[in-house]
């Protein structure tokens, strides 16, 4: 496996952004399948290659991944801040295909995945763009994003990280940003929904969050396959979880 660290250009960020690409080494056959993997909050796009052995599982499947890092921008166009999702969305696909023309653009070999924070951006990308991602995986994803902001705005006063992303909660409700209303509307509209899955620990924090969540998106008719385990917030266990995600996705190990 080739491991790129690359300083990319984005001029919606208007600077700089560093990501990290694994990337297989042998001949692709026709071209290789990618996952689009988000940090959580705080951290940075090494968290994975850090936390997990995310590169030697990918090289079992022959898979690419790209890891870019988002700060703490929820992949959004914030608030107070930089204009996260129109470089995650736009400008990011477009440059890995043009300098790996190797990455397979077909919908049936892209997923999106992430931890915390980056669960809500995985999914939210998938299902922002259906026809590009066959599925999503979130890792203790923050995924009702409404609830999210609206208890952290009142805990956390003005100008805290998630307002400065979203705004205020009534400002995501019904809009591209609230995944689960926009899961529902493809669903109503008879669109074909990416496969969803969501995996959390039974001491994590957030655990009553995803429950409440995955329990929406099912009330909205969405299908999604979840998994606890004990554990808390860390990939202490979550690493244990990613060949698992892997085989949910149909990837064949070599």
């Amino acid at each position: 496996m080739a491991l790129v660290e690359l300083d990319y250009r984005s001029q919606a960020l208007g600077y700089h952004e560093e990501l990290v690409i694994i990337l297989p080494d042998t001949d692709p056959a026709p071209k290789y399948p990618v996952l689009w993997l988000f940090h959580g909050a705080n951290e940075d796009c090494t968290e994975w290659l850090r936390d997990t052995s995310i590169e030697r599982y990918a090289k079992k499947r022959g898979l690419a991944v790209i890891c870019p890092s988002i700060s703490n921008g929820h992949g959004m166009d914030m608030v107070h801040g930089m204009k996260y999702w129109t470089m995650l969305s736009e400008e990011l696909p477009a440059a890995m295909h043009f300098m790996f023309p190797c990455l397979s653009e077909k919908r049936e070999d892209n997923f999106t995945a992430g931890a915390s924070m980056g669960g809500y951006v995985a999914y939210k990308l998938a299902l922002n763009y259906p026809e590009k991602f066959a599925a999503a995986g979130a890792f203790a994803g923050a995924l009702d994003i409404v609830e999210i902001v609206r208890l952290f705005n009142k805990e956390l006063g003005e100008r805290n990280p998630f307002e400065n992303a979203f705004g205020q909660a009534e400002d995501i409700a019904g809009t591209n940003n609230d995944i689960i209303d926009l899961a529902g509307k493809l669903v109503s509209e008879g669109k074909d929904v990416p496969r969803l899955w969501s995996m959390v620990g039974e001491q994590d924090f957030g655990v009553d969050q995803v429950r409440g969540a995955v329990r929406k998106f099912r009330e909205k008719g969405v299908a999604l396959d979840d998994f606890y385990e004990m554990g808390i917030h860390s990939f202490d266990l979550w690493d244990r979880y990613v060949e698992r995600f892997f085989d949910w996705l149909g990837l064949p190990k070599l």
